[in-house]
């Protein structure tokens, strides 16, 4: 029993040997590719998981559990271990500690896992604020950017806003040159009118006063005459 004990520790440590051993790798690979490599930090019991694999590996399922018996007979055989009453004491304390622990651990370890918990949250208090009120001005800044996606479409509104205020305003002034250019046509127009009309009173006084300078007295009287008589027939022709 005791030189297989001895082979399986020879075994478990030649694994680990060949397990955290390296390959040769040469000076300008290792130059040209560097790759950090990770440090494995051995687990606590990993020898003795080692070993119980080689055991089972070895002796089958129950081999590791008849080692602990003969370990434990050769021991009290060979009085390395003797039973006594400070024995017994002891085996009786390890269990009244390895039951209390199994009672009281889980609670205890809740307890105590609640309490750094809520020191935990008192903490990082302060920290949740200021990281609701990054997340806060996070979305601030995007509803900003979303606002500035639309820059393009507000300056296109005002261009042709201020296109349209520019046509607005050559139809305005086309429209008061128009007025003004009728007005003056209208007041040329009504000269022309007021000229025509004085030319022709003034043509016709001329006229008057010159018929009337060509009129002679036997002229008046004969046109007298022949009035009275184209009176006087026009009577008779009317009695009849």
């Amino acid at each position: 029993m005791i030189s297989r004990l001895r082979l399986a520790t020879r075994i478990g440590g030649a694994a680990r040997l060949l397990a955290h051993a390296r390959p040769s790798i040469p000076a300008t690979t290792r130059l040209m590719c560097q790759v950090p490599q990770k440090e494995e930090t051995p687990e606590f019991g990993q020898f003795f998981r080692d070993i119980s694999g080689l055991l089972k590996d070895k002796t089958g399922e129950t081999g590791h559990k008849l080692l602990a018996a003969g370990l434990l007979t050769y021991v009290l055989s060979k009085e390395i271990l003797i039973i006594h009453d400070e024995t017994l004491l002891g085996a009786v304390m390890f269990a009244t500690v390895y039951a209390i622990y199994r009672k009281v651990s889980q609670p205890v370890a809740d307890y105590l896992d609640a309490r750094s918990q809520e020191i935990l949250d008192l903490f990082n208090e302060g920290r949740n604020r200021e990281i609701d009120a990054l997340k806060k001005g996070i979305e601030e800044d995007k509803k900003i950017e979303y606002m500035l996606t639309t820059r393009t479409d507000i300056v296109e509104i005002m261009r042709e806003n201020n296109a349209m205020a520019l046509e607005l305003e050559y139809r305005n002034r086309l429209h008061e040159v128009a007025r003004e250019v009728k007005k003056r046509m209208d007041y040329q127009s009504e000269i022309e009118i007021f000229k025509r009309k004085v030319e022709q009173e003034h043509m016709v006084d001329w006229m008057e006063r010159e018929v009337v300078k060509s009129i002679s007295p036997q002229l008046e009287k004969d046109s007298v005459s022949q009035c009275i008589k184209d009176l006087k027939d026009l009577k008779a022709m009317a009695v009849a």
